[in-house]
């Protein structure tokens, strides 16, 4: 008995330790991949180039291939907001990381974020990096291809921590409350600036390929690429306000990148005494997304959430039904069963 009871300690023991480092490897390569593309985006910058990998700034390429919604040159500085955002969400994971590993491996502390989250970031950065060489080529196509490939994996992240958070939220509401917060503000708003940064970006190249290979005029291109950006929004805004309430309603960072990516196309496009019907276009998706951005702040101002309401009086759930950072779903069950 003794024997089968240090042969099962010994499973455990190992299982806790392979998944924790899996975990943890995780992270690194999201942080590495990270910083790998922030070194790409500098050296694809005016200022940093001719050089070993870039021959054209990404400015000079956009200006090649211009249309009347491309984004001003100011622009490239919310791609640092962005990922200072990112950087931000992934230092507080680390840091997490490392508060779960002190409270010991069977501590019921649920895992919001799998490896498999961490393991997409990193996806989507070697992508960017990718698709920074394309553009540098002018192969508008994969750089399309590679772009609109950024927001699906985004959104999908968003999709995995707003479901796994969901789920859990009654025992972090006791046990860990600032989990929920540091997980909701920081994590999801970052998310979904990316991904809206990222899909304005995308769209925009769309425009870029609609134009310069399919032949359609530019009003034309322009047209469609306010339009698909206006309707995404608004199904946005229809899941967030009645579909999607109790997962959507604490992400307040989508109109406002929306409001400042548009605002960097009306910028490139006014002309005081010759607006276009795209720069009208343009200003009144701004006025949209503000009226927007306003619903939804009071909205969510109004929302109570009642789902998390009846398991209030538990003081913890049980080991087997929570995964955790330290060991994987039902781990414990499974080598302690007799």
């Amino acid at each position: 008995m003794q024997s089968d009871a240090l042969e099962r300690c010994k499973m455990f023991l190992l299982s806790v330790t392979n998944h924790f480092v899996i975990h943890a490897w995780s992270i690194a390569l999201a942080v590495i991949s990270q910083v790998t593309s922030d070194i790409f985006f500098v050296l694809a910058m005016d200022d940093s180039v001719p050089n070993a990998l870039f021959q054209t700034s990404s400015r000079d390429v956009s200006e090649t291939f211009a249309l009347e919604v491309t984004m001003d040159w100011w622009s490239e500085t919310y791609w640092i907001v962005v990922d200072l955002w990112s950087k931000a969400w992934l230092v507080e994971a680390v840091v997490r990381l490392f508060k779960r590993n002190v409270l010991g491996p069977q501590s019921c502390n649920p895992e919001i974020h799998p490896p498999v989250f961490y393991l997409l970031w990193t996806i989507i950065h070697f992508t960017r990096i990718c698709s920074m060489s394309l553009w540098d080529r002018h192969d508008i196509v994969g750089v399309v291809v590679l772009r609109w490939s950024l927001p699906v994996l985004s959104f999908y992240m968003l999709y995995m921590s707003y479901s796994i958070l969901h789920k859990h939220k009654a025992w972090l509401a006791i046990n860990n409350p600032s989990g929920i917060l540091w997980t909701r503000y920081l994590t999801q708003n970052g998310l979904a600036v990316f991904a809206w940064w990222s899909l304005l970006n995308a769209v925009v190249g769309l425009g870029i390929v609609l134009k310069y290979k399919a032949g359609v005029p530019d009003p034309l291109a322009s047209t469609i690429v306010l339009t698909i950006v206006s309707l995404c929004t608004i199904t946005w805004f229809i899941l967030e306000n009645f579909l999607l309430r109790r997962y959507l309603c604490c992400t307040f960072s989508v109109y406002p990148i929306l409001i400042l990516g548009l605002g960097t196309m009306f910028t490139r496009s006014y002309r005081v005494h010759d607006l276009s019907a795209n720069t009208i276009y343009c200003g009144f998706l701004m006025l949209l997304m503000t009226i927007m951005s306003l619903i939804h702040l009071i909205s969510a101002c109004l929302y109570t959430d009642e789902s998390g309401k009846p398991l209030a009086m538990e003081p913890c759930l049980k080991a087997e039904g929570c995964k955790t950072v330290c060991q994987p779903e039902g781990k414990i069950k499974q080598i302690f069963q007799h």
